[in-house]
């Protein structure tokens, strides 16, 4: 057996460990979410619920690429690549991130404070693609400056700063100066060599949001939070936060989980 085949037998186990992973935590949300409904906010109480309303916020954090101010945001950059002994292509991912900051949920009949530490999003209401008119990266120098000037902002004087810090995970280093938007699913965005998402909520958003309501220490407000093994979700569709969608996407990761174990036991055992 080959260093290739093995490598091969490996990533197909670490893929079947991952998709099991994901199919308990949609089992545990199917669960959670069963019989659960829309409720207005100012019906919710502790504990689990779903709700709908539009964003409202007096404090936002700019996107990454276009500094478009948001409340939740996702950036990444991807690169075209050409397949080894083929002539078709293929998109990987240079680096990925998102920030997000608390914000409120304001329905017909109140408001809620939201705060999306330990949440996710399965739909944004706003996505943007754009690309480099000259096609390059930014320079390492540049990186290094914005390094700097991000721990300076991170770290104060003299304090210990981590030798592997993942400055990338919130904000990307690599801006290119020239990027120009393109339109999605165009012949330009498919054939561009390197490539720059952004997706956000902002402010006059209609989101909905699945997650646990709690009241805060000190007050009697109630705020919606990220609690133990129960999620926090938000999406600009419904149907993204119900039972059912949980369900099905449990099915096709667990389905996918016995693909690959299958795919890594065949490579190792024959």
């Amino acid at each position: 057996m080959n260093a290739v085949t093995v490598l091969f037998g490996c990533g197909a186990g670490v893929m079947a460990l991952i998709m099991f992973h994901l199919a308990r935590k949609d089992w545990v949300n199917q669960k959670l979410t069963r019989g659960l409904t829309l409720t207005q906010i100012r019906d919710v109480q502790p504990g689990l619920c779903t709700v709908e309303g539009v964003v409202e916020n007096g404090d936002t954090i700019p996107t990454a690429y276009t500094q478009t101010p948001s409340v939740w945001h996702r950036w990444e950059a991807t690169e075209r690549r050409k397949r080894e002994k083929s002539a078709t292509y293929y998109e990987t991912s240079l680096g990925s991130g998102e920030q997000k900051c608390p914000f409120v949920l304001r329905d017909n009949s109140g408001t809620i404070s939201v705060t999306p530490a330990g949440g996710r999003t399965a739909t944004y209401p706003h996505q943007r693609i754009l690309k480099s008119l000259s096609g390059k990266r930014t320079s390492l120098r540049d990186r290094m400056k914005k390094m700097k000037e991000t721990d300076r902002k991170q770290y104060p004087e003299g304090g210990k700063k981590p030798f592997f810090r993942k400055l990338e995970m919130d904000a990307p280093l690599d801006i290119p100066d020239d990027l120009v938007e393109i339109p999605s699913g165009s012949k330009e965005a498919k054939q561009a060599f390197r490539k720059y998402y952004e997706s956000w909520v902002q402010p006059g958003d209609r989101v909905f949001l699945l997650g646990t309501a709690s009241q805060t220490s000190g007050s009697s407000n109630l705020t919606v939070r990220k609690s133990g093994r129960a999620p926090l979700i938000l999406s600009y569709r419904r149907e993204d936060l119900t039972a059912k969608r949980f369900q099905r996407n449990f099915i096709v990761e667990f389905l996918s989980g016995i693909a690959f174990a299958a795919l890594c036991l065949f490579i190792f055992l024959y």
